[in-house]
Parts: C-alpha cells; structure tokens; sequence
C-alpha cells in the first residue's frame, strides 16, 4: 500500500515498482493498492510482472496531493480491508513518509486482517519549519507516532534512520531492521565515458545543494573550459538555478534537460565521468541513501556530497569519491578528477564493486526474512 505508483513518478514509485516486481518474479503475487491521484507531468511505465494487480482507490481532492494525502486514508483502509479478505494477503508492505496518511491505513487494515505489515521508511522527518508548519508538523508526528507503534516491523535504510525513529517517533529499537534500499544492476552499466561529463539526476530540492555546485563552477572552468555539467530533472529550485546559470554566465557549460523517460535514464548517466549526491547536510540528507546515488555506482561513477550525508559504506573518501565541506573544495576535488582520468576510472570501478551488495534482489529477499521473523 503507497501514496504513489506508476504511472507516477519519483524516488518512492521506483521503489515500490522494484519490490513488487521482485517479490513477483520469485512466485509471489502481488497486490499494490494506491490512491487515484490526478497525473501531473510525463507517466513512468515500467515492465510490470504479471503476477502485480494494481488496485487505484477513489480518492477525494485528487488533483491535490497535500490534500489527497491526508484525505487517502478511509478509502484505503475500506479497500484493503475487503481485499484483504478475499485474497488472504500474507503480509502488508508500506513506504513511510511524514506527510500522509498512507502507513497509517496500511497498518489499520493489517490490524483488521490480523497480519503483519511491515513500513519501509522513505524520508523519516521533515527539514525545520517555523509558524503554522510547525504546528501542523507536531500534529502529523503525534498521528505517526501513534500509527507507528502499531506496525509488526519498521524497516530504515541505515543506523541514523534508525536511531531518528526510536528518539522521534518512540519506536522500540527492538522493532526496528535496517534493510537499504536498492538498485538494478542490469539495468545500469558501465560505458566509455565522456572525460569532462558532470552529472546529476532528480529532485532540484534545496537540500540538494545544486547552488553550492553552481558557485563552484567559474574556478572549474577557468581550468577546464569544455567540461559539461548535466542536470536532470525538475523542481522547486530549477528556476532559481536556472537565473544562477545566467548570472554567472555559465550557459555554455550547463545544460538542464529536464525529466526523461526512466527507460533513457542509464544512456544519459552511464557514459558521465563524475557524479553529484546531497550539498546541503540537513535532517533530510543526514546518512540518507538515495536512489541515484546507487544508480551512479552502479554506472562507475565516483561520487561527491557534503560530508555527513551519505552512509560510509556508500561513499568511502579517497575511495570511490571524496566528501567535501564547502563550494571551494568541491571545485578542487572536480579539478583533481577531471585532471587525473586514471584516479577517475578507479574509483568508478570501486563503486561499482561496492554497490553489488545492494541488488534489488537482495534487498527483497531480506524484507522477506523480516517477514518470516515476524510470523515464526
């Protein structure tokens, strides 16, 4: 049970769309039941096994997603609850996110059904907020923080997640797993790569510090006047990284090619040189994992971030990339790779190896351990 599936799409859909794929291709049928919100931009249409049914239940205000998230609920809960009934399900997954209701129906019905459900969580808490939305956070915190104790299994991507469901949301450590998430090896692959290709991909969030990349830009070209920058993707911060480009001049050597379709996401990232994670260390990128910081690896690519945002065994500095405290060092670390194509290629080829231990297949085979764990 999620907010969001195909044909939608977004970090969250992808893992939905590769657990239920996987657990469908080892024998498993699957059911995802998920809101019908309104389509808003380019559908994501991934090969879908044809042991997956997917269920889209009413949803009120559903072109509204901040509204639809918290309006979901009643409507899920009917739908699962009868569905669950009729089709015995074994157990019920759902991905966690602060800002709607969705774990919250999961866990209901499971309860109803007398099943485990187990959370995997996305993004556990909100950035700080101020006023209203401060108020309206210590209200969602007391609805999850209910809701939560109630799930069989809390599953987070590393040891920090962990420790922000236990302080945050009061969590018995005892319920909690730590299962990262994944990433299809197959479908990524390591190319001949363009020597001065610079890339990111996803969200232009704040917390993804694409300015502080942006700023590093004029010391970069000054020694490397043909390297290309490649952004892809769209959000809250693209017209303002867009009036930065122009400001200082750099339309040359950055391009913006807004979202593409998943199925041309490995051509754009595959034959890059140098890979962007989080800039910015915030609640949210804090030792987070995300998607495409594995989809680099599993291209050969050497990673950049702030330091304190990714997991040590994601990027090790001086190994597969380097950790990085402000603008200036980053533009340093950009120079030294761009100059030296050997050190560049070696540590691709060490994210590579050691981005193996995170297949997808892998992944679900130890969710369902965690379900085994529960019933026995």
């Amino acid at each position: 049970m999620v907010f969001r599936f195909v044909p939608h799409r977004g970090g969250s859909v992808i893992v939905g769309t590769e657990i239920a794929n996987n657990l469908a291709k080892i024998g498993h049928k699957v059911t995802v039941i998920t809101p019908d919100l309104e389509l808003n931009g380019d559908r994501y249409s991934p090969d879908l096994h044809s042991n997956i049914k997917i269920v889209y239940v009413q949803t009120p205000s559903k072109s509204n997603l901040k509204v639809a998230a918290r309006r979901c609920k009643a409507n899920l809960e009917k739908e699962g609850i009868k569905l669950g009934k009729v089709e015995k399900f074994d157990f019920i997954l759902t991905i966690f996110h602060p800002f709607h209701l969705v774990p919250n129906a999961a866990i209901t019905c499971a309860k109803k059904l007398q099943i485990p459900v187990l959370v995997k969580i996305d993004d556990a808490i909100y950035d700080k907020s101020t006023g209203i939305k401060s108020l309206q956070r210590r209200i969602e915190k007391m609805i999850s923080t209910r809701a939560l104790k109630n799930a069989s299994k809390i599953l987070v991507v590393n040891k920090n997640t962990e420790k922000i469901m236990h302080t945050f949301y009061n969590v018995p450590f005892e319920k909690i797993e730590v299962i990262p998430n994944g990433v299809d090896l197959k479908f990524f692959k390591s190319a001949k790569k363009l020597p001065k290709k610079i890339i990111f991909s996803g969200v232009m969030y704040h917390h993804r510090g694409l300015d502080v990349l942006l700023e590093s830009l004029p010391h970069i070209i000054e020694k490397f006047s043909d390297m290309n920058l490649v952004l892809l993707g769209n959000g809250p911060e693209m017209e303002k990284l867009q009036s930065i480009v122009k400001e200082k001049n750099l339309e040359k050597n950055v391009e913006f090619r807004g979202w593409i379709n998943r199925n041309d996401l490995p051509d754009q990232i595959n034959d890059a040189s140098i890979s962007i994670g989080p800039l910015k260390r915030t609640t949210v990128t804090e030792n987070a994992l995300p998607i495409k910081v594995l989809e680099y690896m599993a291209s050969s690519l050497p990673i950049l971030a702030i330091s304190g945002t990714l997991p040590d065994d994601v990027l090790v500095d001086g190994k597969n990339g380097y950790f990085i405290k402000d603008s200036n060092e980053l533009g340093e670390r950009i120079c030294k790779l761009l100059d030296n194509p050997e050190l560049t290629e070696s540590m691709g080829y060490e994210s590579l190896k050691m981005v193996q231990k995170f297949s997808w297949e892998k992944i679900v085979s130890d969710i369902l351990k965690s379900y085994e764990s529960i019933r026995n």
